[in-house]
């Protein structure tokens, strides 16, 4: 059986930032009825059969969807550079990491070259921002909590399909993936190096953080932040960071 480590800590949401819709001008604009998850061709497990990087890998894989639908040619660390990375910023621990802090830590610091320009928590039970921000910004960073039954299903081949049925059930850690695709039935998730089908009460029943995060490779494409008023973010992640 495949080896799978998970690695995210509770979720910790910053009192200086606000949710996403707080940072709109008026309602965000509808996001499509679908979006297709980007083809990438090798997502890649970026070490996370071994470490409980979840959250970096999760960074890499966003930044590998975001340069997809961008057109952008890029080159992503190898699972060797990540689990270094990894370890540099728990100081050599296997600890897992906060998500909220890692993103800061990206956003101050680079990842290979790779830059978070801003990021904003979106309430998991906000269903149509999320949806928003996957559409808008190419994924969403999200962290969940894994049952036993979430990862029994994970042991066959991909894409895998999480139901409410597999979500329920003993907890056995928490663990951060990106959303990057959905249509009427499921959200799409990348993790472990596949893709993964969320069905929305499953999701309701496991997701307990996500995050909109407009990347560098958005900035560079020329993103206006599609109905977010950037510059206030800023500001907020700007005293964050202080």
């Amino acid at each position: 059986m495949p080896d799978f480590k998970l690695g995210k800590l509770p979720a910790l949401i910053p009192g200086a930032l606000r949710d996403l819709t707080y940072y709109a001008a008026g309602p965000l604009p509808q996001a499509p009825p679908s979006v297709t998850v980007p083809m990438v061709s090798d997502w890649g497990m970026l070490g996370n059969e071994n470490y409980g990087d979840c959250g970096p890998a999760g960074a890499i894989h966003g930044f590998m969807a975001a340069a997809t639908d961008t057109y952008q040619t890029e080159t992503f660390p190898t699972a060797d550079q990540v689990v270094s990375y990894y370890l540099q910023y728990t100081g050599g621990q296997d600890s897992g990491v906060v998500l909220s802090d890692f993103l800061g830590y990206v956003k101050q610091n680079g990842f290979y070259g790779h830059c978070v320009d801003a990021y904003a928590p979106v309430s998991v039970s906000d269903v149509n921002t999320l949806r928003f921000a996957i559409d808008a910004y190419d994924y969403a960073y999200v962290g969940l909590t894994v049952s036993q039954g979430m990862m029994s299903a994970a042991q066959g081949e991909p894409p895998w399909t999480w139901t409410l049925e597999e979500a329920q059930g003993t907890s056995i850690g928490g663990h951060c993936i990106i959303l990057a695709g959905y249509d009427s039935n499921w959200l799409y998730g990348i993790t472990w190096g596949a893709t993964v089908k969320i069905a929305y009460p499953a999701w309701t029943q496991m997701g307990d953080e996500a995050w909109a995060v407009i990347t560098g490779e958005l900035a560079h494409a020329g993103t206006d932040g599609h109905g977010i008023n950037l510059p206030a973010l800023q500001a907020d992640l700007f005293r964050l960071n202080s």
